[in-house]
């Protein structure tokens, strides 16, 4: 089986068990085709919404970008507002003054770019290809290859396999990647693999899954562990972290355990040999002992009667 039969496979597999998370992306596609590509959400709204959740719950992440649509329906306005009443909307996600910043300096140099007006946006970058939306965007502070994946999968509907933490442990675990492999790296790797076709499919199945499954979870102890117990995951090659964990902890046991049994094996040989030569050296002490001529009767052969 190669790698697109895994990956399709995962996915099927997956879609079975978290049938909501497919729902919720038909629901997507068809919004991205009911406005010619434009989709329901503003490309600033992803990106904002996809620098929120760094480092931080989703919970959390969305709670704050609701706080923040509430008190400021347009972008404009966030821009222009005094930082400290921004940062106080967005603390439930931490980090509140660093995000407020950077929201703030990419909305200013959007303004000064797009003739000073009140209301910067990113729309313009819907015209451009993959490789230049990376590029436009990559020079902001705060926008990393992750949030440039998820605006062009999830705001533009291009082909592209945003990786985040659960993506990237499941695809080592999977051996779709080195174990060595950087986010960076695996998106690389997998984002020229994976078919365009299941790209938002299995990146948001592989998230959900990370999240619930005990196997997938990090160290087996997912986020939200089901309430009837642990899932039967469908990812046939993944190998959670547990198991290796105790695979590793039987390896070094054994390997104890034979070093244990080598030393003492050294230690008895060693004890044997000091044994056979005291004993030697009491055999010559006690025939020195001996008459000459008893001597030599104890070292000649014994003769048949």
């Amino acid at each position: 089986m190669d790698l697109t039969d895994e990956f399709v496979n995962a996915c099927e597999g997956l879609s079975v068990l978290h049938p909501e998370v497919t729902s919720r992306n038909v629901e997507r596609r068809n919004e991205l085709l009911s406005n010619c590509g434009a989709g329901a959400t503003s490309v600033l709204d992803s990106v904002f919404s996809t620098m929120m959740s760094q480092n931080t719950t989703d919970k959390n992440a969305h709670a704050a970008v609701a706080n923040l649509k509430a008190a400021h329906p347009t972008w404009g306005t966030v821009m222009t507002a005094p930082p400290s009443d921004i940062a106080a909307l967005i603390r439930c996600a931490g980090l509140s003054e660093i995000r407020t910043e950077r929201m703030q300096m990419i909305l200013n140099t959007l303004s000064s770019e797009q003739g000073g007006t009140d209301e910067p946006s990113m729309e313009y970058l819907r015209a451009l290809d993959n490789d230049a939306v990376k590029k436009e965007l990559s020079r902001f502070k705060g926008i990393g290859p992750k949030t440039i994946s998820c605006v062009l999968l999830f705001a533009m509907g291009r082909g592209e396999f945003p990786v985040d933490t659960h993506v990237l442990r499941i695809a080592k675990h999977c051996g779709w990647v080195s174990s060595s492999a950087t986010r960076e790296s695996a998106y690389n790797a997998l984002n020229s693999v994976v078919p365009d076709e299941i790209k938002m499919d299995l990146h948001c199945l592989l998230v959900r899954h990370g999240k619930v499954c005990h196997k997938c979870a990090a160290n087996g102890k997912p986020q939200f562990p089901p309430e009837d117990g642990p899932l039967v995951c469908p990812l046939r090659r993944c190998k959670s972290v547990s198991v290796k964990r105790e695979n590793e902890a039987m390896t070094k046991t054994t390997m104890t355990t034979t070093t244990t049994t080598k030393k003492n094996k050294k230690q008895k040989k060693v004890k044997m040999e000091a044994t056979k030569a005291a004993e030697d050296a009491a055999i010559v002490k006690d025939e020195s002992d001996l008459p000459e001529s008893a001597s030599v009767v104890s070292s000649l052969p014994n003769k048949k009667e």
